[in-house]
């Protein structure tokens, strides 16, 4: 938990430090972002299918989205 709160502590850091980016670099995205996942879309060779991304910042890990919660549920039939 220490861990984790101290990993936060430090992402808001140099969040704070950071507040007008006028570019995104290559080196202001290995300063807050450890990992990009893409998964593979539902249907293949299709243009309008989903594809999930997930994105892990260093320090904190993956923070789910709303979209996330909501793929649990039951899709209306």
């Amino acid at each position: 938990m220490r861990e984790k709160v101290c990993g936060t502590d430090h992402f808001i850091a140099l969040a704070k430090r950071y507040t007008d980016i006028q570019e995104l670099t290559p080196e202001l995205l290995r300063l807050f972002i450890r990992k990009i996942v893409v998964h593979e879309k539902d249907v293949k060779w299709s243009k309008h299918a989903r594809q999930a991304v997930e994105i892990h910042y260093n320090d904190i890990g993956y923070m789910g989205t709303a979209l996330d919660e909501t793929q649990g549920m039951a899709e209306p039939a």
